[in-house]
Order: C-alpha cells, then structure tokens, then sequence
C-alpha cells in the first residue's frame, strides 16, 4: 500500500478537512443570481442596495460571501472575529462583512445611512433596520441550499475535488445524508467534520 495520506482510497487528502477560500469558492453550489439581479437593479435606480445573507454558524452564510466576493473584483470583504472591532475599509465596493452582527452599533448607524452597497452575511436580520435608511435590501436564507439531493452534492464533489487520479474512489451514500440531516439539521460544517472523522479512519474505497 502507497506511503501517501489517502492514496488508498485515491484521494490527495482527506475531502473534509479546511479548504481555502480560492477553493471553497470554486466548490460553491449556490445560486448566486438573485443577489446579484438585486445589486444591479438597485444600482441602476440610484438606491442603497443591499443583500444580507442569513444564518447560524456553519450554515454557509461566509460560503455565499466569498463566492460573490469572486464575482466583484473591486469589492473590500472584512470579516469580523468574535470580541474585535472591525477595521472598515473606506474603498471597495460593494463592501461584504462576514460576521456583521458583531458591527458596533456606531458603524451599523453608519453603514446602514451611507449609500456604499453592502453584502451583510449575519445572524441577526437587519432588514427592518436598513429600509427604515432608505435601503433597498434583498434577504436570502443561507439554508435554503439543504434539501437532501443539494447536500448529496456539495458532500460528494469536495470528495471528487480532492481525487488523486482515474479510478473509483469514496462517496457519500443518500442514506448517509439523510442520517447528518437528521443529527445536524441545515448545519453543514458539523456534517463535514463528522465525515472528516470517517474518512480518517477509512480502510478502502467505499460508499460512507
């Protein structure tokens, strides 16, 4: 047997360690055109727009940031850890802020008034906050890409993004999904450290 981490199951490494954030872009399984229609729009009609994405942790809210991060190549993204105080940039837009429940309450009032175009992902839900200063504001569940058949596919192609070469390697069976469904709900970075744990352990090339 190979000496190589995870060339018995033909993987360069293990599918549901921590990805970068080039790579977990490139494996989004988002629809991201609704956001985007919405930027545009509000744009053209010369409102504030924004587009706040919704979410407890390990739902994909900063998965959906970075994606759409990709896709706007002038834009500033910040994300805001747990007890900081978020430095924001003065140029870029639009501006995305990945934790923006932990804005303080001064550069929420500010934000929220100047007319930057703003991609909040968030735990708490602004929308009332923001029209009432004049935004136009699309809201969007990080969750609403959970249904089984989507979870089955964003499970399977971060096993087939770490393939080694041709040949049959592991997947993650239906009945699998349904199982972390039922343990962890919309949660999928819980899903993915579960099955982190698996494929450490995995022997040979088989259905999970």
């Amino acid at each position: 047997m190979s000496s190589l981490p995870f060339a018995h199951l033909n993987l360069r490494r293990n599918p549901f360690g921590e990805f970068s954030a080039e790579e977990r872009t490139q494996l989004a399984v988002l629809d991201l055109e609704p956001a985007i229609a919405h930027l545009s729009s509000a744009v053209a009609n010369g409102r504030g727009a924004v587009v706040q994405v919704l979410g407890e942790k390990g739902f994909g809210k900063t998965t959906h940031l970075l994606a759409l991060y990709a896709r706007y190549p002038g834009a500033s993204y910040v994300y805001i850890a747990e007890g900081e105080r978020a430095t924001i940039p003065a140029t870029g837009e639009p501006l995305l802020i990945d934790e923006a429940q932990r804005l303080t309450v001064l550069q929420r009032i500010q934000l929220f008034r100047s007319t930057r175009t703003l991609i909040l992902g968030t735990h708490y839900d602004f929308e009332s906050a923001l029209r009432r200063c004049g935004r136009s504001v699309l809201s969007l569940t990080a969750n609403r890409h959970t249904a089984p058949e989507r979870v089955w596919q964003i499970l399977n192609q971060r096993i087939e993004f770490v393939r080694r070469g041709d040949g049959d390697i592991p997947s993650v069976s239906p009945k699998t999904v349904q199982q972390l469904l039922a343990e962890f709900g919309c949660d999928l970075r819980s899903m993915q450290h579960s099955l982190y744990d698996r494929f450490q352990k995995l022997g040979r090339v088989q259905d999970v």
